[in-house]
C-alpha cells in the first residue's frame, strides 16, 4: 500500500510524468494528473425544504443524477447486440473518447461540489494542498511551474470549446424533431459543451489555489521505483515514453480506481502517437 503524505486539506494532486528521466522530449514533459477528494461528511437529510419543487428533486443534486443518469445509459448502449444503433453508438463514443486530450479529462474529473473552497477563514496547515510529484523526474518548483502552465493553456481552449459546441448544438437540435432516429449530432455537442464547461472550472479553480498559495509541492519517494533508471544519450524515440509495466506499477502504487486507470492508459497512448508525430514532422 502507498504512504502518500497528506497535509490538513481533504484533497491531494498527485503528478505523473509520463516520460522516463532523461528523455528528450522536444515539447514541455506531458503529466498526468490524479486528483484525490476525500467527500465530506454526508448532510443530514432530514433537513430539507418542504417546497413543492425540493420534494421532487434528486436529494444529491440534479448535476450529480443528471451524471449517473447518462453513465447508466451509456453502459447500457455498450451492452446492446452487436449491429444495433446503439452499439454502434457506444463504439462509436468509446473511440472518440480516446481522441479526448487526456489533459481535459483529467481536469473534468475534479469534483468541485466536495472540493476545498477557494477561499478559508481561517488559513494554516488545513488550508495546504499536497502536490505530490517523483523527485527523480521533477523538482518542487518544476512540478507547481507545470501545473500552473497547463491551467494556463486549458482555460482558453476549453471557453472556445463550450461557445463552439454550444453553438453546434443549437444547430442541431432541431433535429430533435425527427422520431425515427436520435439526435446523436446534438447529444454530442451537449456532451462536449459539458465536458469543455467542466474542465474550465476545474482549470479555473486549480489557478485560483496556486494565486492563493494553497498548493505545495510534496516529493512522493513511493513513485522513484516507477521510473527506475534515466535514459542515457539525446535520442528521441518511444523509449522515452514510460512503458507499460511502469503504468501498471504506478496503478497499484498510487491504487487507482478502475476508470482513473483507463484514462492514465488513454493518456499513455496518447503520449505515444505526440512523440511519433514530432519525430515525423
Amino acid at each position: 500500500m502507498s504512504m502518500i503524505p497528506r497535509l490538513g486539506s481533504s484533497m491531494r494532486i498527485i503528478a505523473l510524468p509520463l516520460v522516463r528521466p532523461g528523455a528528450n522530449v522536444t515539447a514541455k514533459i506531458p503529466v498526468f494528473y490524479s486528483y484525490r477528494i476525500v467527500a465530506p461528511p454526508p448532510i443530514n437529510k432530514s433537513v430539507r425544504s418542504d417546497g413543492f419543487f425540493t420534494r421532487r428533486l434528486p436529494e444529491e443534486g440534479l448535476g450529480k443524477w443528471a451524471a449517473h443518469k447518462a453513465t447508466t445509459t451509456w453502459t447500457n448502449f455498450g451492452m446492446a447486440p452487436e449491429g444495433t444503433i446503439k452499439k454502434r453508438a457506444f463504439v462509436l463514443g468509446e473511440r472518440l473518447m480516446d481522441q479526448l486530450d487526456f489533459e481535459e479529462s483529467n481536469l473534468k474529473s475534479i469534483d468541485l461540489s466536495i472540493a476545498p473552497p477557494l477561499e478559508l477563514k481561517d488559513s494554516g496547515k488545513d488550508a495546504q494542498i499536497p502536490l505530490l510529484y517523483p523527485p527523480t523526474v521533477l523538482s518542487g518548483p518544476q512540478s507547481l511551474d507545470h501545473l500552473k502552465a497547463l491551467v494556463e493553456e486549458r482555460i482558453p481552449i476549453h471557453n472556445r470549446g463550450l461557445m463552439l459546441y454550444i453553438f453546434f448544438a443549437i444547430l442541431s437540435a432541431p433535429l430533435k424533431l425527427i422520431p425515427i432516429i436520435p439526435n446523436f449530432p446534438f447529444y454530442f455537442c451537449a456532451w462536449r459543451s459539458w465536458s469543455h464547461w467542466k474542465a474550465k472550472r476545474a482549470a479555473q479553480y486549480i489557478k485560483g489555489l496556486i494565486h492563493s498559495n494553497r498548493i505545495v509541492p510534496v516529493p512522493l519517494a513511493d513513485l522513484n521505483a516507477v521510473y527506475g533508471n534515466p535514459i542515457s544519450g539525446t535520442k528521441s524515440n518511444d523509449s522515452d515514453v514510460l512503458p507499460r509495466d511502469a503504468l501498471d506499477q504506478a496503478i497499484r502504487t498510487l491504487e487507482m480506481s478502475l476508470e482513473e486507470s483507463k484514462d492514465l492508459l488513454r493518456a499513455h497512448e496518447q503520449v505515444l502517437l505526440r512523440v511519433k508525430k514530432t519525430k515525423t514532422s
